[in-house]
């Protein structure tokens, strides 16, 4: 039904569509059960040339307002849960699973800040040191060149702080052929979880 909305361009009933779905199911089964399956179904509709660019743009602003909506009226996050810097590096445009991922981490307690998409690898170092960042997760799609993936999680765990974790998480293939040292790999949103647990238990182990 949300992507005949989106192939008839009613964003309107597409919005409500999804409000009423995400007050119904709660925000993780939403992210995880209906967003991102939805989200591969605009993708392959996009790539078979059965919906415009504008429209999949159209789609995933609305996603990201839905969401952002959502996050507002959360609960202040868990004194004792990690503070999470998200962000994306140069080179990679495509902010949502990002923000998917930041719904999730909140819906945890976690404290999120964001630095949006392009963010430089020395400015998130930066930012991680002055707002002392936990965790910086940064998201990858497919279209991201798979030698700068590398080369830039690498950089950014030789820069950062021993002690802050990396995660890595998206659809770049490299993420899951390429082992990093010091970085924690993502294969899908459901990842965040048990990663939150193991930092939970590291916390503890060594508190």
């Amino acid at each position: 039904a949300m992507l005949a909305c989106i192939e008839r361009h009613d964003i309107e009933m597409l919005r409500h569509q999804m409000a009423r779905t995400l007050s119904r199911v709660g925000l993780g089964c939403f992210v995880l059960d209906i967003v991102a399956p939805l989200n591969l179904r605009v993708g392959e509709a996009w790539m078979h040339g059965g919906l415009a660019v504008f429209s999949e743009h159209l789609y995933t602003e609305s996603v990201q307002v839905v969401l952002r909506n959502a996050l507002h009226h959360l609960p202040p996050p868990d004194a004792s849960g990690p503070r999470v810097l998200l962000g994306t590096v140069p080179g990679e445009p495509h902010g949502l699973g990002l923000l998917m991922a930041e719904a999730l981490l909140a819906l945890e307690g976690c404290q999120c800040l964001s630095l949006g998409v392009q963010t430089p690898i020395w400015d998130i170092v930066s930012a991680a040191k002055v707002l002392r960042s936990d965790v910086v997760a940064l998201s990858y799609t497919g279209c991201t060149n798979p030698n700068r993936v590398v080369e830039g999680l690498i950089e950014l765990r030789n820069k950062l702080p021993a002690q802050v974790v990396v995660w890595a998480g998206g659809s770049a293939p490299v993420l899951q052929r390429r082992a990093i040292d010091g970085v924690c790999v993502m294969p899908t949103l459901a990842s965040i979880a048990p990663a939150l647990a193991d930092w939970h238990a590291h916390r503890r182990a060594t508190a």
